[in-house]
């Protein structure tokens, strides 16, 4: 692809170090969806009562079971906070991600683009969703989970597709990373 080396022909010390770096990436992007998991329920309603709070879900807390954590409105600062956090570190996220992915082989440009892409989208969509969803409405949910959605399966896509291609065996002899070092 445009004079960047495909991912199987890297250097074997190359692939490892990539292969590396996504299996802990895609780690702690899967502990984060379950942190997500935890706090929402994977659901629109558990979304909204995340950030605008048990209480003004309309629900009482008197009613709700014993292993219920209660969960009290997102303060501007709290908001803040986790928006800003998250949107610097997942673009970062994404750039690897999709560097590494943009060296691997057999995938139609269209695909590649969407992939590579749409994440950088959904992050905006997901983190601006957070706002319109505490100070507007709650139905806002349904688009930060259909954005964090699609960015989750982008990511997963990218990591796997990835990993695949750098820990396939070897069909030919690859160069040296370093030439006339060890490798």
């Amino acid at each position: 692809m445009n004079g960047f080396p495909a991912l199987a022909s890297l250097p074997r010390l190359a692939r490892h170090l990539l292969a590396a770096f996504l299996l802990v990436a895609a780690s702690g992007y899967t502990l984060g969806v379950f942190f997500v998991d935890h706090t929402t329920h994977m659901h629109p309603d558990g979304i909204a009562e995340r950030y605008r709070g048990t209480e003004a879900m309309g629900v009482d807390p008197m009613s709700l079971p014993p292993d219920h954590e209660l969960q009290f409105e997102k303060t501007p600062a709290e908001l803040l906070n986790i928006t800003h956090t998250h949107m610097i570190s997942l673009a970062l996220v994404f750039l690897a991600v999709g560097g590494v992915f943009l060296l691997a082989s057999g995938i139609p440009a269209w695909l590649r683009a969407t992939l590579v892409l749409e994440p950088f989208l959904s992050i905006i969509l997901t983190f601006g969703g957070m706002y319109l969803l505490r100070y507007h409405s709650p139905a806002w949910s349904l688009l930060i989970a259909a954005s964090g959605t699609l960015m989750t399966l982008c990511f997963y896509s990218m990591a796997a597709v990835s990993l695949w291609q750098l820990l396939r065996p070897a069909k030919s002899p690859r160069p040296e990373l370093f030439p006339g070092g060890e490798e």
